[in-house]
């Protein structure tokens, strides 16, 4: 039994198709996922739940200060990094922040790290961002973080958060 040359022509086309069909799905499912999602920050609700926010874009700076605390978890390990942004209006070249994490007033955690500022001539000043090293510190305890600035020409500021590490 031969096979005419319209019968052998079906199979490949229908290949085409299956293909095509693919590789339309691959696409649209590549630009779901690497679609633009705007900054977001993760709070945890009183139940323990994690809620997403969307981090309002920081206004004009001022002076010396914070603009967001936050930390991230040191991941398979009891540790977390601390950050803290914010910005000056000086000419200072860069910012110390000193860390004090603290749990029903006792102090549990110290440590101290610099940045150097960087320009930001859309918010008229330079910005900062200061990372510790992973700090071993309790989980699901309240933990009161508090960060104390000082620019190279020392000026100070200070800002607190309260986090409950999960």
């Amino acid at each position: 039994m031969e096979k005419t040359s319209e019968e052998s022509m079906a199979a490949p086309s229908m290949m085409t198709y299956v293909v095509g069909a693919i590789l339309v799905v691959a696409v649209v499912a590549g630009a779901w996922y690497f679609r633009s999602k705007g900054a977001k920050s993760m709070t945890v609700e009183p139940t323990g739940q994690p809620v997403a926010e969307v981090s309002p874009t920081p206004g004009p700076i001022s002076a010396l200060g914070c603009d967001q605390q936050y930390y991230n978890p040191r991941v398979g390990f009891p540790e977390y990094y601390l950050s803290v942004e914010g910005g000056d209006v000086s000419n200072a070249k860069k910012v110390t922040c000193e860390f004090t994490a603290s749990v029903d007033g006792k102090v549990v955690s110290k440590t101290t790290v610099s940045s150097p500022l960087t320009d930001a001539p859309s918010r008229g000043g330079s910005t900062f961002r200061c990372t510790t090293q992973p700090l071993e510190l309790a989980a699901n305890v309240p933990t009161v973080v508090d960060v104390r600035l000082t620019d190279d020409l020392k000026a100070t500021s200070s800002c607190s958060a309260t986090f409950t590490f999960q």
